[in-house]
C-alpha cells in the first residue's frame, strides 16, 4: 500500500476513534470512499473528504447517490458538495447530523421537491446551491430555517416563487434565478429582500419589470437581466436603487430607453445593453461616470444620434467592443463606425450640449 494510503487508513482510524460514532460497518464504507481519492486529487465517480483547521469538507462528484449515505460523512462536516450524481430525493433526515453545515451544494442532480423542512436544525447554512436540479415549486416555507446569505436555484424549472420561501427582513445577499422559467418577477417575493445586494434573473421569459418590484431592493449592487424578453422599461423601474453598480441588459428586445432612467444611480459603473434593438440613446442616458457595451444595437445614424456620437467622442475609453457600435441605417451608412462619422454627415451639430449634466 502506498504511503499517501497508509497515512489516510491512520487518519481515518483516529476519526473514527475521536468521534466514537461510527460503526466497523461505516467505516469500512469511508475507506472504500476514501481509497478511491489518490493524491488529493478528485476522480470521477469518487468523493474525498478535506480536514482543515476549522472545516470538514465533504466533495462527491458522478457517484451515483439515490439518497444522500449521510452516516458515512463526519458529523462535523461544514460543506457538502454533492454534484453531477443521481439524487431524486433529499429529506431533513438526511441533513440533520450535520449541524455544522456552512456550505451545501447540490448541483446538477435530479432533485424535483425540497421539504418544507430541508434545513431544519442547519443554524449555521449560510450558502445553499441547487443549480442544475428538475425543481419546478417550492414550499412556501422551505429556506426559512437557516440564515442563507447566498441562494443559488440556477437552472431549474421554477415560474414563480412563494413569498414565504423565505422569512420578512431575510439576511439573503446574493440570489441567482438563472435560466429558469420567469415570465415575471416574484414580486412579494422580492419585497423581503431588503438585503440583496446581487440579483440574477438571466436567461428567463421576462417580458416587463413590474413598476415597483425592485423598490425593497435599496442595497442592490448587481442586477443580471441578459437573455430575456424585455421591449420597454418603466421609467421609475430603479428608483429605489441608488446603490446599483452593475446592470446587463444585453440580448433583451430593447426599441427605446426613457430618458433619467439612471439619473439616481450615482454608484453606476458598468451598463451593459448589447444586442438590443436600439436605434439611439436619449440625451444624458450615459453620463460621463460608468463603462458602457453597446455594441449588436441597430443604430440608425442621423441627427437623432447626436447625444451618442458626442458621447462617443468624448468618452471613448469608457467603451468595450468600440469597433462593433455601427450604423445600421440608413443604407448608405450601414456598417460605419459611429465615432468615425463626421458630424455634418449627421446633420449635427459638434459642440457638447447635448451631453447633459452628468457627464464629466
Amino acid at each position: 500500500m502506498k504511503r499517501s494510503r497508509i497515512l489516510a487508513v491512520l487518519l481515518l482510524l483516529q476519526l473514527v476513534i475521536d468521534m466514537n460514532k461510527y460503526n466497523f460497518l461505516t467505516l469500512a464504507v469511508l475507506l472504500s470512499l476514501f481509497s478511491q481519492t489518490q493524491g488529493g486529487v478528485l476522480h470521477q465517480g469518487k468523493c474525498r473528504q478535506v480536514f482543515g483547521n476549522d472545516e470538514v469538507r465533504v466533495i462527491c462528484l458522478h457517484v451515483n447517490f439515490k439518497r444522500l449515505p449521510s452516516k458515512v460523512f463526519p458529523g462535523n462536516t461544514t460543506d457538502l458538495r454533492v454534484h453531477f450524481s443521481n439524487l431524486s430525493s433529499i429529506s431533513s433526515d438526511d441533513l440533520k447530523i450535520f449541524s455544522q453545515l456552512r456550505h451545501l451544494s447540490l448541483t446538477r442532480n435530479q432533485l424535483q421537491t425540497l421539504p418544507a423542512d430541508l434545513l431544519e436544525g442547519l443554524c449555521n447554512l449560510y450558502v445553499l446551491d441547487l443549480t442544475g436540479n428538475k425543481l419546478k415549486a417550492l414550499h412556501w416555507r422551505v429556506f426559512g430555517l437557516s440564515p442563507i446569505v447566498e441562494l443559488t436555484l440556477a437552472d431549474n424549472l421554477l415560474s414563480e416563487l412563494h413569498a414565504d420561501c423565505l422569512p420578512e427582513n431575510s439576511s439573503l445577499q446574493r440570489l441567482d434565478l438563472a435560466s429558469n422559467r420567469f415570465a415575471r418577477l416574484p414580486v412579494a417575493f422580492l419585497q423581503r429582500l431588503g438585503n440583496l445586494q446581487s440579483l440574477d434573473l438571466k436567461n428567463n421569459q421576462l417580458e416587463e419589470l413590474t413598476p415597483g418590484a425592485l423598490v425593497s431592493l435599496s442595497k442592490l449592487e448587481a442586477l443580471y437581466l441578459e437573455n430575456n424578453r424585455l421591449k420597454s422599461l418603466d421609467p421609475s423601474v430603479f428608483i429605489g436603487n441608488p446603490n446599483l453598480q452593475q446592470v446587463f441588459l444585453s440580448g433583451n428586445r430593447l426599441e427605446i430607453l426613457p430618458a433619467g432612467l439612471f439619473l439616481q444611480q450615482k454608484e453606476l459603473v458598468f451598463l451593459d445593453l448589447r444586442n438590443n434593438s436600439l436605434l439611439n440613446l436619449p440625451t444624458g442616458m450615459l453620463g460621463g461616470r460608468f463603462h458602457a457595451v453597446l455594441s449588436g444595437n441597430p443604430w440608425h445614424c442621423d441627427s437623432g444620434l447626436a447625444y451618442l456620437w458626442h458621447w462617443l467622442r468624448l468618452n471613448g475609453k469608457r467603451i468595450f467592443h468600440d469597433d462593433n457600435i455601427t450604423c445600421q441605417t440608413p443604407k448608405h451608412m450601414k456598417g460605419r463606425n459611429i465615432s468615425e462619422i463626421a458630424a455634418t454627415e449627421l446633420g449635427i451639430k459638434e459642440n457638447n450640449s447635448l451631453l447633459g449634466n452628468n457627464d464629466c
